[in-house]
């Protein structure tokens, strides 16, 4: 079983890294399914005062937040160093990656003080919330720089006026 293991994980350590465009989709999509939910979980428990709702949220994001070091920490994210990467898209890329990680080692931390408080630590949920919150709105801001970049020379509009 160890061995089966190790043999699975050099596998991954040798597999090519993943396209920024792939990256961008992965980060859009999946992840920020799960961020959306968790928002969800986090506004339902407040307002219905069910604290089992936001263990979910954060039981969401630690999964998501496990995912992005995963990814950081195999190599599959290339450097903004390499050639014919735009380096500030590259940058957000990988600021969004640290930030799905460090709202993840949050929630386990709330998660932790909840366990052994019994009760949830309302601030640290807050901080929690506001950085999920300004992560939803990178993951946009990524949207925007990745239409920028791949903005074509001519549009259909060009076409139709010639």
């Amino acid at each position: 079983m160890r061995h089966e293991f190790v043999l699975l994980l050099t596998q991954i350590n040798n597999t090519a890294m993943i396209s920024v465009d792939t990256m961008e989709v992965i980060l859009r999509t999946v992840p920020g399914y799960f961020l959306f939910a968790a928002l969800g979980f986090f506004i339902f428990s407040w307002v219905n005062k069910k604290p089992v709702l936001s263990m979910v949220g954060e039981i969401i994001l630690i999964v998501v937040g496990i995912l992005a070091l995963v990814v950081m920490l195999c190599g599959y994210v290339p450097s903004p160093n390499t050639e014919g990467m735009n380096a500030e898209h590259l940058k957000i890329v990988i600021n969004m990656l640290l930030l799905f990680s460090l709202i993840g080692f949050l929630s386990a931390i709330s998660l932790f003080i909840r366990f052994i408080r019994k009760n949830q630590f309302a601030p640290l949920l807050v901080v929690i919330f506001i950085l999920s919150i300004i992560l939803f709105f990178n993951a946009t801001r990524l949207s925007k720089i990745k239409f920028e970049l791949n903005r074509p020379n001519t549009t259909v509009l060009d076409s139709i006026r010639q």
